[in-house]
């Protein structure tokens, strides 16, 4: 009994420090809000045009924000007071959804509309996000690094089975405009958990020119050759491998309605929660990059599976499979670049992730959106299989720093690991 207390602790062990307790309560509204108003937002294009490449366009509204602000969010993030920053784009997220909900309730929301909601909903996420991945490090020890970012992960994937399940349920029982009032107030309740950070040492600042220290986080971004191949990998997977935004036209190719396609939303939250457990388990593994590239692989396969369309049931099977397979490569790939990074420097880096991760998927959307417009989402789903299995082939093959088994390890761990 006290082995499996002892075992229980450690996999939350990240929780016993108070700051990361509020960062999490705070992580998990944030992560329920950005889950329902995408899935939501999907919906109602889905339902005002019928059309995939539509769907695949609402990609490009989240992805250009994404990629254009990213930047000005990693710069910010090492600037100025990280928690602040956090906290002002949760209140510019509550603002959007709340014009949303009204436009959609009086009747007015048309697709440009949505496009630009969207795109404001992106900014904010943009220049936020690097400060909350780069604010980790700050909350816990070092050797409990891996152990935060899995369970920032687990929350992640958490809101990724609530946030669409809740969003199907709401579209069906309340309507599209009473969801996004509630999504409004998750944002609300996001802002007010973060107030509770009270970090023990100040927050890392930069000076001088913006272009300068953007510049600074470029060059060292470009000197770790492994950083630039862990977010190739990441970039395969969630441009190539992307299958969100088809999701709405399973649902209908399979006669499972909203109802079904909340479902098949939350589905690979469910496996990511698996994938995370995974992780958590095995606490801080070695060969961290192998796990990266064997876990996109399997990636690609669980989308090939998905794009079978065998049965609704065999479809959720594949998109649980599609999120534990990618926890299982996200958490070591970004634990390696956070261990890497140092702290001044860490918001410019997770900068240069945040424009691939953020902007990566919308992008996928519009990739898989235009290429179902022509051949069918299955064919779109496939031919995504074949090709980021290619690339991460290529990658895994080329890059040997991705099987050191000590990558992303504390230099100060090498150390001590050499000298005994």
């Amino acid at each position: 009994m006290r082995h499996r207390q002892a075992g229980f602790r450690q996999v939350l062990g990240s929780l016993a420090h108070r700051d990361y307790r509020h960062f999490a309560s705070a992580q998990l509204f944030n992560s329920l809000g950005t889950q329902l108003v995408q899935t939501v937002v999907f919906w109602q294009v889905f339902e005002l045009t019928g059309s995939a490449l539509s769907l695949g366009l609402t990609g490009i509204a989240r992805a250009i924000p994404h990629v254009i602000l990213s930047a000005i969010g990693g710069v910010l993030a090492d600037r100025i007071n990280r928690v602040t920053l956090i906290q002002s784009g949760q209140l510019l997220n509550t603002i959007v959804l709340l014009v949303l909900a009204v436009l959609t309730i009086s009747g007015t929301a048309g697709l440009w509309q949505l496009y630009v909601i969207t795109a404001l909903n992106s900014a904010a996420s943009a220049i936020t996000q690097p400060s909350r991945t780069a604010l980790i490090p700050s909350l816990v020890p070092p050797e409990r690094l891996v152990n935060a970012v899995a369970l920032n992960t687990t929350l992640a994937q958490t809101s990724q089975i609530t946030g669409p399940a809740i969003a199907g349920i709401g579209i069906v029982t309340l309507g599209i405009g009473p969801t996004y009032f509630l999504n409004a107030l998750l944002y609300i309740a996001a802002a007010i958990a973060i107030i509770g950070i009270h970090l023990s040492k100040p927050i890392s600042t930069t000076g001088g020119n913006p272009w300068t220290s953007f510049a600074e986080g470029l060059h060292f971004v470009r000197s770790k050759p492994v950083i630039i191949s862990l977010l190739a990998l990441d970039l395969a997977a969630v441009v190539l491998g992307s299958y969100r935004a088809l999701l709405p036209i399973l649902a209908e190719a399979l006669g499972v309605g909203a109802s079904g396609y909340g479902l098949l939303s939350a589905a690979p939250g469910v496996g990511s929660l698996v994938g995370a457990g995974i992780i958590l388990a095995l606490g801080d593994m070695r060969y961290k990059g192998l796990y990266t590239v064997f876990g996109v692989l399997a990636y690609s396969a669980a989308l090939a599976f998905l794009g079978l369309l065998l049965s609704f049931y065999v479809a959720l099977l594949a998109a649980m499979l599609l999120g534990m397979t990618n926890s299982i490569q996200v958490i070591p790939r970004n634990s390696v670049i956070l261990g890497i990074a140092p702290d001044a420097l860490r918001g410019r880096v997770e900068a240069f992730r945040t424009m691939l991760s953020g902007g990566g998927p919308p992008l996928g959307y519009a990739l898989s959106g235009g290429i179902a417009a022509l051949f069918g989402a299955q064919f779109a789903l496939v031919i995504g299989a074949i090709s980021c299995a290619v690339v991460v082939v290529a990658i895994g093959a080329s890059h040997r720093t991705l099987r050191d088994p000590n990558l992303g390890a504390l230099e100060e761990t090498r150390s001590r690991g050499q000298s005994g």
